[in-house]
């Protein structure tokens, strides 16, 4: 019963997620439309218009090798949502139909012996 409310917050907050990315990605759309920034916006100028999430990059220099965090943020913004979009999506649905098969099976979590 505990991986099942496991999956379904993993899966929803995944959905979630996914709705705030969009709201980014359509931040990034019309920063570049308005002729605001390039086309090649990355995800750390980005996040230069919106300060009050620019504290997540200081959570990835804590979290993540100093590269790797400067490779992500470095990524164009309007190559990196849409492919987190997608994935995000089918992680969140992955993890409700699991979920919701551990309803259909009584509760049971899946693999676990039934007596």
């Amino acid at each position: 019963m505990m991986l099942r409310k496991v999956l379904l917050i993993f899966g929803w907050t995944s959905l979630i997620g996914s709705i705030a990315d969009g709201l980014l990605l359509s931040f990034s759309l019309w920063l570049v439309i308005t002729a605001v920034e390039p086309i090649s916006l990355s995800i750390n100028q980005l996040l230069q218009h919106l300060y009050f999430i620019y504290w997540v990059k200081q959570v990835a220099y804590y979290v993540l090798p100093n590269d790797v965090v400067v490779w992500l943020f470095n990524l164009p913004a309007l190559w990196y949502f849409p492919i987190r979009i997608v994935v995000s999506i089918v992680i969140g649905w992955w993890a409700l139909a699991v979920a919701a098969k551990m309803k259909q099976n009584g509760g049971m979590e899946l693999g676990s012996p039934q007596y």
